[in-house]
């Protein structure tokens, strides 16, 4: 008889980021609710990531080591090979901010019927150490603009993506493009109101605001089919919200001479 499907998949994508990895797992042993698999994609490291892994004799865990065409191309392959009914990206260097997250994600999913998506909370790591938390926001009103909740603390039901989950035509915000298809397609969300996972600012969508401008506006207009008065606006609003957290890890993190 075939093994019982986990209730989570948690998926990281990792390249050349050993240390980062280590911590990930540390995060991902310390959850009290076990009813996980946790799936590895690694791009190939040469850092000693694949021997890291190596070392793990972890029931939950499966892994390959393989050359891809990116993060979200990574994504995919994970999702393809992903059991659970919840999928979260949960990528090397990322980390559940406590040893329960994963015990009230369920609860909060079992409480609202098992929904399409919940969205969490997470916090914002600068380099010095300062932390910021961000709240979920209300899916229908945010989706407009932006995520409602960071890709680490967002949690889909597998059944209800496609497939593949991510479009490879938006390499810096298909994470923005897949929400925005739940919501086309009528997905319902329910929330949790705490940091679910902590996460370093200055990725990619940060250091290449232009491009993540041009995508999420395409998202919104063949996605969303926002007006473009509307896509404008948002445009607008992205666009100071990115100066504004530019300016912020700029203050916190300044270049030293």
């Amino acid at each position: 008889m075939p093994a019982k499907p986990p209730f989570f998949s948690l998926i990281t994508v990792v390249f050349n980021d050993a240390a980062g990895l280590r911590r990930t797992e540390q995060s991902v042993r310390a959850q009290t609710d076990r009813d996980f698999e946790w799936i590895v994609v690694d791009g190939g490291s040469k850092d000693g990531a694949v021997e890291f892994l190596q070392t793990l004799d972890l029931p939950y865990l499966s892994w390959t080591s393989e050359r891809d065409k990116g993060i979200f191309d990574a994504m995919n392959k994970g999702t393809a090979r992903a059991r659970g009914q919840y999928v979260v990206y949960l990528n090397g260097g990322d980390a559940f901010s406590d040893a329960q997250c994963l015990a009230d994600v369920r609860r909060s999913l079992e409480q609202a019927g098992n929904p399409e998506l919940c969205y969490g909370g997470a916090n914002w790591l600068f380099a010095d150490g300062h932390r910021q938390y961000r709240a979920p926001r209300p899916f229908a009103r945010a989706i407009r603009h932006g995520l409602p909740g960071m890709h680490q603390a967002t949690f889909y039901r597998r059944e209800f993506l496609d497939v593949p989950p991510y479009d490879l035509k938006y390499p810096v915000s298909a994470d923005y493009y897949i929400s925005a298809r739940c919501y086309a397609r009528g997905a319902r969300a329910c929330y949790v109101d705490r940091a679910l996972a902590d996460f370093g600012v200055g990725g990619n969508s940060m250091k290449k605001a232009a491009a993540s401008l041009r995508e999420a506006y395409d998202i919104q207009r063949d996605v969303l089919k926002l007006s473009w008065p509307e896509r404008a606006l948002s445009a607008t609003r992205r666009y100071g919200a990115h100066r504004v957290l530019e300016a912020l890890h700029h203050v916190l993190h300044p270049k030293r001479k």
